[in-house]
């Protein structure tokens, strides 16, 4: 019983230390899988207050009522912050409420957007230098910046790495956007201080947005040193019950037992001495005794045999021997053979006495 308890709690003891083990192992494997890296985007709309400005504010609200309603193609997500800058000579900054867009409230964004671009004054002329070395510092401080520039075209831009290919698009175009009306929309992006892409768009005509690269990977976490861990525990030993034997004959993993059929055998039979002998007649010259050929059986009578239950089976009926002389046949045999051989000895010892005497005549003849 106690070594039965004994290998049950060492059986337990394994199968909490394997859940450990298998636990430290999902933690571990959890923690080297690299997390997805979640970035802040930006908008940022920066409107020119010029003089020139003025003729072409009803398309500048126009196209921020589609750029809201679009959710800016597309582009938006849920969180993402909005600012709004405006310029002429000089930069204004943070005299609009920074937004954080939510699809629901797509309407109030744009109508409180378009309602302060209306109520600004519009004079002088437009002056890039103005707003680049700001904008120079966003673009350091974002994951992800998205610029959106509203102006008339008049001036040169410098700062990015597209500098020539915006003021040449200003130079082609900047006479039919006057006539028109249409206002000049600068799309640039950055990603982790990096300018990524722009495009050149009309009010006219909608906006397009260059793609974001995908995201660099994380760096990969210092590797862990990896330490030789314990050796598990050795299996524990289950003890097998004590071996009881019985007989002479033990095996192991035997085959269960099958019955037998019984067969029958003739074994000698032994008459165990008695000790009170009934009294017998005994001859007055007995013969000698006759020696045994088995001393175990030294004493036999003429006691009846003793009945053996057969049982019947299949085993063929062994032969009956012939059966042996009694006792005392065999004794009156030799008293016969003694009779006969005294007889003839005494035959002898008178044929040698009477050829050693002769007859009466050679008897006389030698007297004379």
């Amino acid at each position: 019983m106690n070594r039965q308890r004994h290998s049950n709690r060492l059986a337990r003891r394994m199968r909490i230390i394997v859940a450990l083990l298998a636990g430290i192992v999902w933690v571990t494997a959890t923690q080297a899988q690299t997390p997805a890296r979640t970035v802040e985007s930006r908008y940022l709309l920066v409107f020119d207050t010029s003089s020139a400005m003025k003729k072409r504010l009803s398309a500048t609200q126009a196209a921020v009522n589609r750029l809201s309603f679009s959710m800016m193609n597309g582009q938006l997500q849920p969180d993402d912050s909005i600012g709004v800058w405006t310029f002429d000579r000089k930069l204004r900054a943070g005299q609009f409420p920074l937004q954080r867009w939510l699809p629901e409230n797509a309407a109030t964004i744009a109508s409180n957007i378009t309602t302060f671009v209306k109520q600004e004054h519009y004079s002088k002329s437009t002056r890039f230098d103005a707003i680049m070395p700001f904008l120079d510092r966003l673009v350091r401080d974002s994951d992800r910046l998205t610029v959106l520039i509203f102006c008339d075209g008049n001036g040169k831009i410098q700062g990015t790495p597209f500098d020539d290919a915006i003021n040449a698009s200003f130079t082609q175009n900047q006479r039919a956007f006057g006539e028109m009306k249409q206002t000049f929309i600068i799309v640039l992006r950055t990603q982790f201080g990096q300018y990524i892409g722009y495009t050149m768009n009309s009010s006219a005509t909608g906006v397009n947005f260059p793609e974001f690269p995908p995201l660099p990977q994380p760096p990969a976490p210092p590797p862990t040193v990896k330490t030789n861990p314990s050796p598990p525990p050795p299996p524990p030993v289950v003890e097998a019950p004590p071996l009881v034997i019985v007989g002479t004959n033990v095996g192991t993993n035997l085959l269960p037992p099958t019955k037998s059929r019984p067969v029958l055998t003739n074994p000698p039979l032994t008459n165990p001495p008695l000790t009170n002998p009934p009294p017998t007649t005994t001859e007055s010259n007995p013969p000698p005794p006759a020696k045994s050929l088995n001393p175990t059986n030294a004493a036999l009578t003429n006691t009846a045999p003793l009945k053996i239950a057969e049982t019947q089976t299949n085993a063929p009926a062994t032969p009956t021997k012939n059966p042996k002389l009694s006792g005392n046949g065999a004794l009156t045999i030799a008293v016969m053979f003694l009779a006969a051989a005294g007889a003839l000895t005494v035959f002898m010892l008178r044929r040698s006495r009477n050829t050693g005497r002769g007859s009466f005549i050679t008897r006389s003849m030698k007297k004379d």
